[in-house]
């Protein structure tokens, strides 16, 4: 029989037969496909598929077949070709191999277009895993400022509490219940900015206090003003919708300050807003004393280096600050004592911090002497908790320190903490008297040994 009909007859019009002599010694091949006139000399050298299989397929018997097995040969799979059957065949005194070959060149095309919409799939998968990785790196930074930003809060919470409690010991009692409620409302006030601050979530939220009581508390508790009172009905409004907090922090701080040192009367609402097309903060005022309001805010913030448009609209004044000009937002510098043994920040120190902020080293420092500063009442406070039995709020604590031994890349302390949160999650009292003094005794070791490295 002919070796085209031969192949036709076993596989039809869509196959390849290739014939080989008994030492598998190319021969010749029906040319269905076009590149497999590169079979020269042995072809067990180019296949490691026929390779690894040559003893088999060379002791075959006459008439002995090897059925439906595929290559996934890297040689034949870019010919787009499929194994399918070897067979030995005896003719007259010779002995041939014929190996036939499914043709899949037809497929080809649709292979391709599937190929390729699949590779536009996987780049706009990979586009969506970078925006995730860029967010969970905004996060962290998020997390590690808020941990700055609670201690720069937490002080003066801590101080107005010491305050006012060695103020009214020494008050009538009548006095005494009016100094308690204005102290009240100050550290209330700053507990919420701490939760908002420290929130992983970028959510609009409202302060729960009105202006005017702020002013009159912070009159009441620091001026000795005996006429100030907390009667007024004015609203405070504050809608923040920002990528990185921390950018809008220091001017934030300034604008609630002219707001609280200006006391206008009738309404005041702030909103704060982020245009992502112009990378600006739009920072809008509405009050019924809008030209004095302007007046106090450029004067404010003609002591201040940055950049600002100040527009009215719509009767109210907007403000406008671009990104980049936020980060040059400063308090006038304070002279200091230097400490002559201080070490640099370096991105070898902290290759993580400088990672997640864009190698922005301004921000490593904050960071890092921020943490310094925060982790130490963290410690004692998870002391107090486990002395409380308060096993909740430990975990919760416990949870919470954990990212800061990361930024200081103290990762040795990492596992103990783990320890601790899931012995606090469970009430197990007996780990944590094993464990705990032990963890606090070291880390507030290590904390004291970097700040004298680094502040």
């Amino acid at each position: 029989m002919n070796d085209e009909f031969y192949k036709r007859d076993i596989l039809g019009k869509s196959a390849q037969l290739v014939i080989l002599n008994a030492n598998g010694i190319y021969l010749k091949s029906c040319h269905t496909l076009e590149n497999l006139a590169k079979f020269e000399g042995s072809i067990f050298k180019k296949s490691q598929f026929l390779s690894s299989n040559k003893t088999q397929i060379l002791d075959l018997e006459p008439g002995e077949v090897l059925n439906f097995f595929c290559v996934s040969d890297r040689f034949f799979k870019s010919q787009m070709i499929c194994d399918y059957r070897i067979e030995k065949v005896k003719k007259g005194e010779n002995e041939f191999i014929h190996w036939l070959i499914q043709d899949h060149t037809q497929l080809y095309k649709e292979v391709i277009e599937r190929d390729l919409a699949e590779k536009g799939v996987v780049g706009e998968l990979e586009s969506l895993r970078q925006q995730v990785i860029e967010l969970e790196q905004e996060l962290r930074v998020n997390h590690a400022i808020g941990s700055k930003l609670y201690h720069e809060i937490k002080a003066p919470i801590a101080g107005l509490k010491y305050i006012s409690k060695s103020i009214t010991d020494q008050l009538e009692p009548e006095l005494k219940k009016r100094y308690q409620q204005s102290c009240g409302i100050i550290t209330g006030y700053l507990e919420h900015a701490i939760s908002q601050m420290a929130s992983t979530e970028l959510k609009e939220t409202n302060t729960p206090f009105k202006i005017d009581q702020i002013i009159a508390a912070v009159q009441d508790t620091f001026l000795n003003e005996s006429e100030a009172h907390l009667l007024f009905e004015k609203e405070f409004e504050s809608s923040i919708v920002i990528g990185n907090k921390h950018k809008v922090y220091t001017g934030i701080v300034r604008l609630l300050s002219i707001i609280n040192e200006s006391k206008p009367d009738g309404h005041v609402k702030i909103k704060f807003t982020y245009d992502q097309a112009t990378r600006c903060i739009r920072i809008v005022f509405k009050s019924n004393l809008l030209r004095d309001a302007i007046k106090r805010i450029i004067g404010k913030y003609s002591e201040i280096d940055g950049s600002y448009e100040l527009i009215e609209e719509k009767g109210a004044m907007a403000m406008l600050c671009n990104i980049e000009e936020i980060k040059m937002l400063e308090m006038k510098a304070v002279d200091r004592v230097s400490n002559v043994k201080t070490q640099a920040i370096t991105k070898k120190a902290f290759p993580y911090l400088y990672q997640i902020t864009n190698q922005d080293e301004d921000m490593v420092r904050d960071i890092v002497e921020g943490v310094l500063d925060v982790v130490p009442f963290e410690l004692e406070k998870m002391s107090l908790q486990y002395e409380a039995r308060d096993f909740d709020s430990l975990a919760r604590t416990a949870h919470k320190v954990k990212p800061n031994f990361e930024n200081l890349e103290q990762k040795q302390f990492i596992d103990q903490i783990f320890g601790i949160e899931e012995a606090a999650l469970e009430k197990n009292s007996t780990y944590l008297q094993t464990h705990l003094v032990s963890f606090i005794r070291e880390a507030s070791a290590k904390l004291e040994e970097l700040k004298g490295i680094y502040t």
